[in-house]
């Protein structure tokens, strides 16, 4: 299913006036389509705007450097869970890279995808990114543990 914004919602969305999107568009510095005479815009209209470049882009075009070549590249789609939802997956990714993997040359893209799923880039070293991707894998696809059973003494 494709995500289209009107004005009002990408004002709304990024906090400012349909003023200002208006002269984002007028300057150039926003683009979308029309639709039936009103303004539509898809998620990648919005990363242009906000700087965001698509880390898998990114990655192809710095890897044709000769001194790149040990860079490595993983993205995930992590199902969101019900229990608790999008905060806490949230919260766990960006404390685990900050306390743990986080320094040069390492990158992490978070990206919120559907309400069941979000999106996790990661290049730098190989180490780094199989390391960290190792524990996204555990914790985002570990299977739900069987209730433990508690057994009455007699």
């Amino acid at each position: 299913m494709n995500t289209y914004w009107t004005i009002e919602d990408l004002a709304k969305q990024l906090r400012v006036t349909t003023r200002t999107i208006r002269n984002y568009l007028k300057s150039g510095e926003l683009s979308g389509s029309k639709v039936g005479g009103q303004w539509r815009f898809t998620p990648d209209d919005v990363r242009h705007l906000v700087g965001f470049r698509n880390p898998i882009t990114a990655f192809s075009e710095h890897s044709i450097q000769p001194d790149s070549f040990e860079e490595t590249l993983i993205a995930f789609n992590i199902p969101i869970p019900g229990e608790g939802g999008l905060d806490p997956l949230r919260d766990r990714l960006v404390d685990q890279y900050n306390n743990v993997y986080s320094g040069p040359d390492r990158r992490f893209y978070y990206e919120v995808l559907s309400p069941q799923y979000a999106r996790v880039v990661l290049t730098g070293s190989r180490q780094y990114v199989l390391s960290f991707g190792a524990w996204i894998e555990q914790q985002a696809y570990r299977p739900a543990e069987p209730p433990q059973s508690i057994e009455k003494e007699g």
